[in-house]
């Protein structure tokens, strides 16, 4: 059985209360020799033991007594620190009113095996890696703090191409590695402290627009608001269901049967409620916390707006969907369209990455030419 040390302290002081009575009664205890020692040594043998005994517990009990001075101490300290952190506010209020969320993690099995070696998201997509298609419906919204979730195996590719790639723009990017997803609901949750009092726009690290939505992220003031498109495979999303009057009444995910073409792409607008909203789920069938759930919570409770959009939207998860990406990419002009920060920002990043490369290929240069002097 393990004690703590105030309980360890408590049984060297109950020790030495007792050694300190033994010694006080040891000359009457010992009445007599062996035989062969006097009484009197025979006292003096035990009266030493159980001094140095005594002498031993004094210092076990300074000893403990100094741990658990520093324990507290320490605790003080980590309770300082926190609240630090805490008045430090380190997710700051959003500048623009709101935060932005993308959702990077997964497996992409259907991509097999371009995605055993890197992650979907950092797939080419015409000139572009793929994130940063979604990291430009943000940024060009505004949004200065950006909450990223990537899986642990892709971990460390996501923080070496955008750790500090925005940094002299005044946009943050935060980095949470999710091991076990939980369905897009949970990236609410995985945020909370991230969202805090503020709004919250997420989207989909394989969601490609060619609309601009800032200006409806700049007005959102409360409750949710998601975009629909026109699609000809329904089936394939969560599709939301309109009456006469083209208000939308259901949001179904993946309808067996027909309800309506106009499918709920990969941009979500929600107030800060939204984590309390999502913590109430229940999981679905497949051990999920649905996305759609969310959506019908805010809907039954009139405080979804759904609105529907004309442009291109792109979810490359497939061979042939990236492959269309790419080519829509290129023929609209979408990534020439990105905000003038990611194309400098990028700019910057290939610059810094040529040079590097330059640099080692001229040491290794430098090291070849040595190694054949040494020959000679």
């Amino acid at each position: 059985m393990f004690l703590t040390p105030k309980t360890k302290v408590w049984v060297v002081m109950s020790a030495m209360i007792g050694i300190v009575l033994l010694m006080l009664c040891t000359p009457f205890l010992i009445s007599s020799g062996t035989g062969i020692v006097p009484r009197e040594v025979v006292q003096a043998v035990f009266l030493t033991m159980e001094f140095f005994a005594a002498i031993f517990l004094l210092n076990e009990f300074n000893r403990l007594r100094i741990i658990i001075k520093e324990k507290e101490s320490d605790s003080k300290i980590l309770q300082k620190i926190e609240e630090d952190v805490h008045n430090l506010s380190y997710f700051k209020s959003a500048t623009a009113g709101m935060k932005g969320i993308i959702l990077a993690g997964g497996t992409a099995t259907r991509l097999f095996p371009l995605t055993i070696t890197t992650s979907k998201q950092l797939l080419p997509i015409y000139d572009y890696q793929m994130i940063f298609y979604p990291l430009n419906t943000l940024i060009s919204a505004g949004i200065k703090d950006i909450f990223m979730i990537v899986s642990p195996e892709n971990s460390g590719p996501f923080l070496n191409l955008l750790g500090s790639i925005f940094k002299e723009y005044g946009i943050n990017i935060y980095f949470e590695v999710q091991k076990v997803p939980r369905g897009l609901a949970d990236a609410f949750i995985l945020a909370e402290k991230f969202i805090g009092n503020d709004s919250v726009a997420l989207v989909l690290g394989d969601n490609i627009f060619e609309d601009n939505f800032s200006e409806a992220i700049k007005n959102f003031k409360s409750g949710g608001h998601v975009f629909a498109k026109k699609v000809s495979d329904p089936e394939r999303s969560g599709v939301v269901k309109f009456d006469e009057n083209n208000k939308a009444v259901q949001i179904v995910e993946k309808p067996k049967e027909w309800i309506s073409d106009y499918a709920i792409t990969g941009l979500y607008l929600y107030d800060s409620e939204v984590v309390k909203v999502a913590k109430s789920l229940a999981p679905s069938e497949r051990g999920e916390l649905e996305i759609v759930d969310l959506h019908n919570f805010y809907l039954n409770k009139e405080k979804l707006k759904v609105t529907v959009f004309d442009g291109e939207w792109l979810d490359a998860g497939t061979f042939d969907s990236l492959l269309e990406a790419g080519k829509i990419v290129k023929d609209k002009g979408i990534s020439a369209n990105f905000h003038p920060i990611i194309k400098d920002a990028v700019r910057k990043f290939n610059e810094e990455m040529k040079t590097r490369l330059k640099r080692n290929l001229e040491a290794y240069n430098i090291f070849l030419r040595e190694e054949q002097n040494k020959k000679v």
